[in-house]
């Protein structure tokens, strides 16, 4: 069975981009610009959720539709 996307945040650090993908198997994907020189651009690595700030917990939480809050809540371990 494939994985479903049920969380996804777009964010930007001034022209750097900082998105989170949380998929409902509990794995994260961090796609982000370290900077904008080449090598810097397009990076991807895979979190847990540990790994996470509460920032970007609510983020995902907030990002979530309402079908999938709960499941979020759950996984992201949100009181």
């Amino acid at each position: 069975m494939a994985k479903r996307i049920i969380a996804v945040s777009h964010n930007m650090k001034g022209v750097l981009d900082d998105d989170y993908t949380l998929y409902d198997d509990g794995t994260l994907l961090h796609e982000y610009d370290k900077h904008i020189y080449p090598g810097g651009q397009n990076l991807k690595s895979e979190m847990t959720v540990d790994q996470l700030s509460d920032k970007v917990k609510q983020r995902l939480f907030e990002a979530s539709s309402d079908e999938n809050k709960d499941l979020v809540r759950k996984i992201l371990k949100l009181e």
